[in-house]
């Protein structure tokens, strides 16, 4: 709690034993007006009071909001990285398993006929369509993240803003 909002809440709280001892003054002397304005200022406290707790909860959000968005991104960089990473090491897979494979279709082609090379042919490329595939699956995933997290950022940062709006216009009333 900073210094202001201690400050304000000392205030709040001397305010409302302030307007007590005015209640029972006025109580024991008999004077309503006195009573009445010793309860006003009780309410006054009341309402100063809620006004600032109701700011520490938002100011508390907007903070665990920013946390949240920050642990988020974090965590989308990190899925990001580790999905690009992993799609480069299936690529390289992909294309070493390709040389290798082609390498070994050419050697069984000139020891085996025609057919035979074609069909090892075949299951390379499909072999590795299958791999690129699912590389390029990665690569979404990675951007489909990276964009559930960009939207997770905004929804907090309203539930933030609407917090501190809501604060402000808290205030605004304490302050009428």
């Amino acid at each position: 709690m900073s210094n202001d909002k201690a400050a304000q809440a000392r205030e709040g709280l001397l305010d409302n034993v302030a307007g007590k001892a005015k209640e029972m003054a006025g109580a024991v002397s008999g004077k309503d007006d006195l009573v009445e304005e010793g309860q006003l200022q009780q309410a006054e406290a009341r309402k100063r009071k809620a006004a600032v707790a109701e700011e520490a909860i938002a100011e508390a959000k907007r903070e665990e909001a920013v946390e949240e968005v920050r642990e988020t991104s974090q965590e989308a960089a990190q899925q990001k990285n580790a999905a690009r990473t992993e799609a480069q090491r299936e690529e390289s897979e992909i294309e070493r398993q390709r040389q290798s494979e082609r390498a070994s279709a050419a050697q069984v082609a000139e020891r085996e006929e025609a057919a035979r090379k074609a069909a090892a042919e075949r299951e390379a490329d499909q072999l590795a369509e299958t791999r690129q595939r699912e590389a390029a699956a990665l690569a979404s995933d990675a951007t489909s993240t990276e964009q559930q997290a960009a939207a997770e950022r905004a929804r907090l940062e309203r539930e933030a803003a609407a917090a501190e709006q809501q604060a402000a216009a808290l205030r605004a009333q304490t302050e009428k």
